[in-house]
């Protein structure tokens, strides 16, 4: 259930701010409430959801300062996480990430752009083998990403992306550390700064 309801809020199924109702959640679901309200603690864990006293469970709300928080957050150890892994691609992992950055290339809507986006990265970091380090990521990512899908157009981002993504893939290949991490650190500050742009003509 839990999978399912991060997932939704993922893809922009509830608004910024809205109500989290746990009957309407359950009916639509087809089970009880007790899963319902066990997974929306679940996400409230992760920051994906909050709960005000005496009124229930709502969407988050990301103002800029969380925007920068998150993007600073994973600037600092994915840069940590992708300066291990470097040394450490193999031709199969390598050839791994070209596989789905090909696929990646094909897509074009929000959704697969941002679902290719996560299994490219989580390609690259692969060989670094930091699970702690990487559960943080996919924490913050899913903070991000729900943004991406309720602000962001079709399309936006979509070229600096395939670019960034080309170039990550060519210093990971010469096995250069240091470029593939200047080549990520780019992608993440260009990403932050269309999502506050984004957020600033909502």
């Amino acid at each position: 259930m839990t999978q399912l309801l991060r997932q939704s809020l993922d893809r922009g199924r509830w608004a910024s701010g809205a109500p989290l109702r746990q009957e309407e959640i359950a009916a639509e679901f087809g089970v009880s409430r007790v899963p319902v309200r066990e997974a929306l603690f679940q996400l409230q864990a992760e920051g994906l959801v909050r709960m005000v006293p005496n009124k229930g469970m709502y969407v988050r709300t990301a103002s800029a300062a969380d925007l920068r928080e998150w993007f600073r957050l994973r600037l600092l150890i994915e840069s940590d996480v992708l300066a291990e892994a470097v040394p450490r691609h193999t031709a199969e992992t390598i050839n791994r990430v070209e596989t789905v950055q090909a696929a990646l290339d094909k897509a074009h809507a929000v959704a697969d752009w941002i679902a290719g986006d996560r299994e490219f990265h989580e390609a690259l970091y692969a060989p670094a083998q930091r699970p702690e380090s990487m559960a943080i990521v996919r924490r913050l990512r899913h903070l991000v990403d729900r943004f991406y899908f309720a602000r962001m157009k079709p399309g936006a981002r979509a070229q600096g992306w395939h670019e960034e993504h080309h170039a990550l893939v060519r210093a990971v290949k010469r096995r250069d550390a240091k470029a593939a991490v200047k080549v990520l650190q780019t992608h993440l500050a260009e990403t932050e700064r269309s999502a506050l742009a984004a957020l600033a003509k909502s």
